[in-house]
């Protein structure tokens, strides 16, 4: 919770300035494409990022003088990225790696940046969420036509798991970023976002999508009899969702029985056994070197070592360049001190939004940003356990910007106004 003397900033009115309005008006409008766009386009976040560096560019005193209101949580935040960058910048320095590895998740830097500009530019945070809605939805048309295509797994225009984690988190923006009264639409978008990860075929964001939908039913189901009713309907309309897809979904169960059977005999060429076989090599490469690792981005390494990747017949899994999990990944690039920085990286985040969720009273705690910004963070945890979230960079960045976004959010939101 703020101080009353942070609470000022955030209370006075917009500045009546065509300049500062023309960058509020600019980010909006990169809050609306940013998730429109991320996975139900070819552009992905290149929209959004292009508005929100004019915006920024129209408007450093206002984002600058923002600082003041965002008090001890987003300084806490800054503190946590700046350690991460530290490790991954001592990673590249130890190994002589490039620093194009390390720019991938330096990106971290931007969360407060992020909560900034919201905190400074006021935008509506309708944007967000009307965003959201547009992105699933058109995610699940883009699924649906390649499915129509005869493509095994939809994966709009990025790889077929990034699609189905993006809109995972775009999910639990709908569900519990939604403005009052947006029922309806609200359910229809989360339906058309289970569609598309069901179409997507990706195993791993199977478990974060099922979290969102049972974090939604818990809460709508313990906030009075209206909101049960809402909640039975949205179980009901999640489970004709699932029955939609429930050939894609069959086909993969059973290729994962196949896959742990293969593994059982001694086979782990295959996509499961493949993960199975990465966690070893990369908890050996931890032991091995437990305070540097084999450097951030590189764990190609911990593969060339591995005996069933030397010619003349590696497995089909040794032309993967990442780990396929986050923890064992961060671990065996850069040790403890990455594993370290990847717990504070969504541990902190996590204790912030949940904080915001105790503050006495907090009205419409459904529907708000600090619950939002928690769920993106559980979602983003749960999807990168079974794969290398900050080795794709539209996962990786979509983390960031929502992260800072939401953290920004949830400051504004005054728990003594209705």
């Amino acid at each position: 919770m703020l101080a009353p003397r942070h609470r000022m900033f955030l209370d006075q009115p917009f500045p009546d300035s065509r300049r500062l309005r023309t960058a509020r008006a600019l980010y909006a409008l990169a809050l609306l494409l940013m998730p429109a766009c991320m996975i139900a386009t070819p552009w992905g976040l290149t929209p959004a990022a292009c508005l929100t560096l004019v915006a920024a560019l129209l408007a450093p005193d206002r984002i600058w003088a923002a600082r003041k209101a965002a008090g001890w949580p987003v300084l806490m935040m800054t503190g946590v990225v700046v350690t991460v960058a530290c490790v991954v910048s001592f990673s590249v320095l130890v190994h002589h790696d490039s620093w194009g590895e390390a720019g991938s998740r330096g990106r971290v830097l931007l969360i407060p940046l992020a909560s900034l500009m919201v905190l400074g530019l006021a935008p509506p945070r309708a944007a967000l969420w009307g965003g959201a809605v547009l992105g699933l939805l058109g995610a699940a048309v883009v699924a649906i036509l390649q499915i129509r295509q005869h493509l095994p797994r939809a994966d709009g225009w990025t790889n077929a798991i990034s699609f189905a984690d993006a809109a995972a988190m775009l999910l639990a923006l709908v569900v519990f970023l939604r403005p009052s009264g947006r029922f309806a639409i609200t359910a229809l978008a989360a339906c058309a976002g289970v569609v598309a990860i069901g179409l997507s075929g990706t195993r791993g964001a199977w478990p974060a999508a099922a979290m969102v939908v049972i974090m939604a039913l818990f809460v709508r189901a313990t906030s009075g009899r209206g909101h049960r009713l809402e909640a039975w309907a949205l179980a009901v309309l999640a489970l004709l969702s699932i029955a939609l897809v429930l050939p894609q979904v069959q086909q993969r169960v059973e290729a994962l029985r196949v896959d742990l059977m293969r593994y059982a005999a001694g086979d782990p060429d295959s996509s499961s056994g493949a993960r199975l076989q990465l966690l070893d090599l990369a908890t050996e490469a931890l032991i091995a070197d437990p305070w540097t690792g084999v450097g951030v981005g590189r764990f190609e390494r911990v593969l060339e070592t591995a005996p069933q990747c030397r010619v003349p017949a590696p497995d089909d899994w040794c032309r993967l360049r990442h780990a396929h999990s986050d923890f064992p990944e961060w671990g065996a690039t850069m040790g403890i001190p990455g594993l370290v920085a990847l717990l504070a990286l969504y541990g902190v985040p996590a204790w912030l939004f949940a904080r915001q969720l105790l503050v006495q009273p907090f009205p419409r705690r459904s529907r708000s940003a600090a619950l939002a910004g928690l769920a993106v963070v559980v979602v983003f945890v749960l999807c990168g356990l079974s794969q290398s979230m900050w080795a794709h960079q539209l996962t990786g960045s979509s983390f960031v910007v929502l992260v800072g976004v939401l953290l920004g959010f949830s400051l504004r939101e005054d728990p003594h106004k209705a």
